[in-house]
């Protein structure tokens, strides 16, 4: 289970109060993700409840990373194939840009301090800087990045 699937109903008390989401699409959603092994957020947004985008963005202020949509960022083809497609869907992360000795990452779990090391390990670099990236959004870059069906 990751960090941020820890929290999810603090997080989906969260959207609720922000009038993301009412308190009958938490329960839903709730229930819907008993069934899988999403977390709260990427179920609501499969069943229609909200935008990736709206509840990404709250999320990250929640956890004090920044959202990145990666639709909208000039990712840097160079940068991506320094990680292995292999490696960047099972630890479901993007390196996106590297600037002044920092590697930049996009990341499903952006809490996930082993997947950071991994990554960090792998391309021998020292400092990361971490984003939230959207499920799909993630996904969709992957599949572009990395030519997976």
């Amino acid at each position: 289970m990751s960090a941020i699937q820890n929290n999810d109903r603090y997080i989906g008390e969260l959207l609720v109060k922000d009038g993301v989401i009412t308190g009958g699409d938490l329960q839903r959603g709730l229930d819907e993700q008993k069934k899988g092994r999403d977390f709260l957020c990427t179920t609501l947004v499969r069943l229609g409840l909200a935008s990736e985008e709206k509840i990404f963005s709250i999320l990250s202020l929640q956890i004090g990373v920044p959202y990145l949509s990666l639709k909208e960022f000039a990712i840097d083809p160079f940068v991506v194939n320094r990680l292995p497609g292999r490696l960047a869907v099972s630890c479901r992360c993007l390196p996106v840009k590297e600037a002044d000795g920092t590697m930049y990452v996009a990341m499903a779990d952006p809490l996930n301090s082993q997947v950071i090391d991994e990554i960090r390990s792998y391309l021998g670099v020292e400092r990361i800087k971490v984003f939230l990236a959207g499920d799909n959004d993630l996904k969709s870059a992957l599949q572009k990045y990395y030519s997976l069906p």
